[in-house]
């Protein structure tokens, strides 16, 4: 349904000649001037028209964190906004625009909140404000990417670290049988390549390959079954065995992730941290069908941009639980990693933009 826009009347003091703004409910009205204290003839303008947008008008949305997205249909973009992964301070820019709008004016009951208190801001300063102009111009200088219509679109969101540990929580709580289950499943190839070590079997390179191979596949299913979880989708056993069709993607992402970082540390050590900063998503947006390998990779550090600190604090809770498992008699391991699998499955939709934590 169309929106009607009401939009501030913007007129010069005729004593003073300060610009002033006031309500386009003031029409025709009288105002005195908070400077000189005269009054003014609020000049008359004519009733706003309803916004017309086509179903088959393209959109662009610029994010907050310099993303740019599209373009996209109006039905698209009325499907972001119920799904909550458009903020009021998003700039929406139609088709052949070349200055767009913020989306609390294309839609007003975007974050109320947050407008209000802009347009609160707004109405204290008499001057006209060329901020946002300025910044929307700056975010189309960069380059489009486009969304993938898989079902569930990226959009790079900052998400604190405390919102992803104890949604992460509250997830494992009601989930942790299975969570558990599945770490134990993934962990069965290293505990039968360390029992044939403590028995003094030496195994040949194939055995420890084969070994390798087994424990990727089952990794794809235990990241698949924790993102089902982390979207409230049932999730069963069966999942863990749903890696074959990313298995040879995954393998490529291994190898070129392990060149990276082992060239990474090589060099220095911050390089390394870095890149296992910003390469983490990826791994998530091939097993979850957003993207191939070589896409994924640059998707994965838009993701990260803005969430580098709150990824560099999960990974520290991350190795700090699986150390506290390994203490709790060795057992500990295997709940403590069904924990961190969800958890890193909670921080990839979330700062993906795919789930909203509140």
């Amino acid at each position: 349904m169309a929106q009607i826009v009401e939009m501030p009347i913007e007129f010069k003091c005729t004593t003073c000649q300060s610009l002033l703004r006031v309500d386009e409910s003031g029409s025709g009205k009288r105002a005195r001037c908070p400077h000189c204290k005269s009054l003014n003839l609020i000049p008359k303008t004519k009733p706003a028209e309803p916004a017309k947008s086509p179903a088959s008008q393209q959109f662009f949305i610029d994010s907050v964190s310099g993303s740019v997205y599209g373009p996209i249909t109006k039905l698209e973009l009325d499907q972001w906004v119920q799904e909550g992964r458009i903020s009021g301070d998003c700039v929406i820019r139609a088709s052949g625009e070349k200055v767009g709008q913020l989306a609390g004016l294309y839609y007003p009951d975007l974050h109320p909140s947050e407008m209000a208190k802009q347009q609160a801001t707004r109405e204290k300063r008499p001057e006209l404000k060329t901020e946002t102009p300025d910044a929307a111009a700056n975010l189309r200088s960069k380059t489009t990417k486009l969304v993938k219509p898989t079902g569930y679109s990226i959009i790079p969101t900052a998400v604190d670290f405390e919102l992803i540990f104890y949604g992460a929580v509250q997830l494992f709580q009601k989930n942790a049988w299975v969570l558990s289950a599945t770490a134990l499943i993934c962990m069965l190839p290293a505990i039968a390549d360390s029992i044939f070590r403590l028995a003094g079997i030496e195994l040949d390179a194939i055995p420890q390959i084969l070994f390798n191979l087994v424990q990727i596949y089952l990794s794809i299913g235990q990241a698949r079954l924790a993102i089902q979880i982390s979207r409230g989708q049932r999730a069963t056993f069966s999942t863990i065995y749903s890696g074959g069709d990313k298995f040879l993607p995954v393998i490529l992402f291994t190898f070129l992730a392990y060149i990276a970082l082992t060239l990474g540390f090589l060099l220095l050590l911050l390089p390394g941290i870095l890149l296992l900063l910003y390469l983490w998503p990826s791994y998530f947006l091939i097993v979850d069908n957003h993207a191939d390998v070589l896409d994924s990779l640059a998707m994965a550090k838009d993701i990260c941009t803005p969430n580098v600190l709150t990824t560099f604090l999960l990974g520290l809770t991350s190795i700090g639980i699986l150390i506290a498992g390994l203490l709790i008699c060795g057992v500990g391991i295997i709940p403590a990693s069904g924990f961190v699998s969800v958890l890193w499955a909670v921080s990839y939709l979330a700062m993906s933009g795919q789930v909203s934590l509140k």
